[in-house]
């Protein structure tokens, strides 16, 4: 038998070495993802908060319905919020009558609101969706670096509040009825 070949249980060195090498960088990956949940606390029911000050929206380039480009940059210096959903989604449908209303109320004072639909097979339902709801709002098509960047959206939907500064102010897991979405708008303007 060669030197090092194999232990005394018959596996070899290098398989358990390489072994041992993916477990680490499994542990290494679970404790950045522990980290990062770390550092959003829990404010009441779907609300978390950035306590680690606030934290810059990540950037984006996405296209629209249409098929247009909609860069994150065209948001600089405005009031927004970034919302997470997918047509098959019920409280992301619920949610949206409220987002209407309040979008429509606060678009002059320089408010945006984009939906971010991270549909993947129901696609082709959004256009008749965004009818029926009478979507008046920006609508980007999704993917799965944008949720990434956004601290991999887990649940829909989710919504960030971002500040004319271009830093996240809040962030909603769940479903946001009209009046608690308008206070939390009206704290960017």
């Amino acid at each position: 038998m060669k030197r090092g070949a194999l232990s005394r249980n018959g596996i070899g060195t290098v398989p358990l070495i390489l072994t041992l090498v993916v477990v680490l960088a499994g542990i290494l990956l679970l404790y950045r993802n522990w980290q990062q949940e770390r550092e959003i606390t829990k404010t009441g029911t779907g609300t978390t908060t950035w306590t680690a000050g606030s934290r810059s929206a990540p950037a984006f380039s996405l296209k629209d319905t249409n098929g247009n480009i909609y860069s994150s940059a065209q948001l600089t210096g405005k009031p927004a919020a970034i919302n997470f959903f997918a047509t098959w989604c019920p409280p992301c449908q619920e949610e949206i009558p409220g987002f209407v209303e309040v979008y429509n109320k606060h678009k002059e004072k320089g408010f945006e609101l984009i939906g971010i639909s991270l549909d993947t097979d129901t696609r082709e339902n959004l256009p008749g969706f965004l009818m029926n709801n009478k979507i008046g709002y920006r609508i980007l098509f999704g993917d799965l670096a944008t949720a990434r960047a956004y601290g991999g959206v887990s649940a829909l939907p989710t919504t960030f509040f971002v500040g004319k500064d271009g830093e996240i102010k809040n962030v909603h897991v769940g479903y946001i009825d009209k009046e608690t979405f308008d206070k939390e708008v009206m704290k960017l303007l």
